[in-house]
């Protein structure tokens, strides 16, 4: 294995990432390039979904088209937006489902932010569909060290990772794009540090789809603004800076043992492609009970009892436990369990708000008790590959159980071929009614070929 770059090089922990960022040797391997197309296309079904929630509307509804020669399309409509406030709308688009993917070793979203951000600059700068991948790898394996670097705790701490991560990833892939230097693209993440921000407070609201907007924005922002010649501190991440703080003082300085690209996060573990537009850590127990319903043919007439059991700190997220509503509902254990019994699936029609609310959901939200284990709190990765089971008890005596470990999504238990074409189908027939189905079956094969695209945004705006 080739000598680790931060530990040959006596650089401080922002100029590592930067020269991560514009080195020409940082691209992906070649048997990881299609995981990424497959990537990228999952991100951009999501997106394309999302436009039409409220949340993503009353964003619309701030915000003023633009038609100056620096403004941008969308998919969805034939009005054109300043950057900034495409970022936005774009961005609250892609979480707003929370059917985006996931990194546990940040505890992340970490495609969305980025994928957002270079959407918007591919219509402003010329960038093949190769080049695209690059920058797209650059950014979340940035986003998703920069997390490890400074461990659970800032998670912990309540900080929502996707949007402060985020930031920083989108800053060092518009700088990419843009060509920036080493110089020009330290500046950038200086810029991005400043511009980080996002509480876990606020998840189960509009504004946690909103910090993604906000962080795919603020990247751009502030790979435009280095450009431009806006200077920030040499080393903004060591030392008593955003390390620091962002950690609660635990973390000063880039550790030797996170390292860039070897491998990359994208390659391996991988992400872990959402086969439910909900929570990441409500994906077991919808599996479980699905697989209990399907094998027993169960359902919510004489459920007296649901019990499920997470590793410690499994429902920290899960801050809604009787949902009124579809937003809610997606931060929602109980939900996890009454949805699927109710349906035998879950997927976009599952969180809209009637969904929730029929009298026989409300009726059983509360018979579902979740609760942790008496172990070790688990972190980052660990999560990924621990048990979470659900229990069944009916009034007439009966008791089924099921124990799932390998996350739905992961490389244990991935998407095939056929999932990821059928997600695409019913995100593209949500956020764009009416296409034709032969366009979206088109689309979608141009999609896993997105390497060789010799104008990626000539692609990425054919859906409009």
């Amino acid at each position: 294995m080739a000598e680790p770059l931060n530990a040959r090089l006596p650089v401080t922990a922002t100029q590592y990432l930067a020269d991560f960022a514009t080195s020409r040797e940082t691209t992906l391997s070649a048997g990881a390039r299609p995981r990424a197309m497959r990537v990228l296309l999952d991100t951009l079904a999501v997106t394309l979904a999302g436009y039409r929630e409220d949340a993503v509307q009353a964003v619309v509804r701030a915000l003023e088209p633009s038609q100056d020669s620096f403004s941008v399309t969308l998919p969805w409509t034939a009005k054109r937006y300043r950057p900034d406030d495409a970022c936005l709308i774009l961005g609250t688009a892609a979480h707003v489902l929370d059917y985006d993917d996931v990194s546990m070793l940040a505890v992340c979203h970490p495609s969305v932010p980025i994928f957002t951000a270079l959407y918007v600059l591919a219509q402003q700068t010329a960038v093949t569909g190769a080049q695209f991948i690059d920058a797209f790898a650059i950014g979340t394996e940035i986003l998703i060290r920069s997390g490890e670097a400074m461990g659970f705790r800032h998670y912990d701490l309540g900080f929502h990772a996707t949007a402060t991560l985020g930031t920083l990833g989108a800053a060092a892939a518009c700088s990419r794009v843009l060509g920036l230097s080493p110089a020009q693209t330290n500046h950038a993440l200086a810029i991005a540090a400043s511009m980080s921000a996002g509480v876990r407070k606020n998840f189960g609201t509009m504004v946690k789809s909103l910090h993604v907007g906000l962080a795919s924005g603020s990247g751009l922002r502030a790979a435009r603004l280095a450009q431009a010649g806006v200077e920030g501190a040499d080393d903004v991440l060591g030392g008593r800076g955003w390390l620091h703080a962002f950690s609660g003082g635990q973390t000063e300085h880039w550790p030797d043992s996170v390292v860039l690209g070897m491998p990359y996060a994208l390659d391996q573990p991988g992400f872990e492609q959402k086969r439910y537009p909900c929570c990441y850590m409500m994906h077991k127990m919808i599996q479980a009970t699905i697989e209990l319903r399907r094998e027993h043919g169960l359902g919510l007439e004489g459920l007296e009892r649901a019990r499920v059991v997470t590793p410690r700190g499994g429902t920290s997220a899960l801050i809604h436990p009787w949902p009124t509503e579809g937003l809610a509902a997606k931060f929602s254990g109980p939900y996890a369990v009454v949805g699927p019994l109710a349906d035998g699936r879950m997927n976009l029609a599952s969180f809209d708000d009637d969904a929730v609310r029929r009298p026989a959901v409300q009726a059983v939200l509360r018979r579902v008790d979740l609760s942790e284990d008496g172990g070790v709190v688990l972190k980052g990765s660990e999560v990924g590959g621990a048990p979470v089971s659900v229990i069944l008890d009916y009034a007439d005596g009966r008791r089924f159980a099921r124990t799932v470990v390998a996350s739905p999504g992961s490389l244990q238990d991935p998407l095939t071929d056929d999932d990821l074409r059928e997600k695409w189908r019913d995100c593209v027939g949500r956020g764009l009614p009416g296409m034709p189905s032969e366009r979206v079956e088109s689309l979608f094969d141009a999609g896993m070929k997105f390497d060789g695209q010799a104008d990626a945004g000539a692609w990425l705006t054919a859906l409009r």
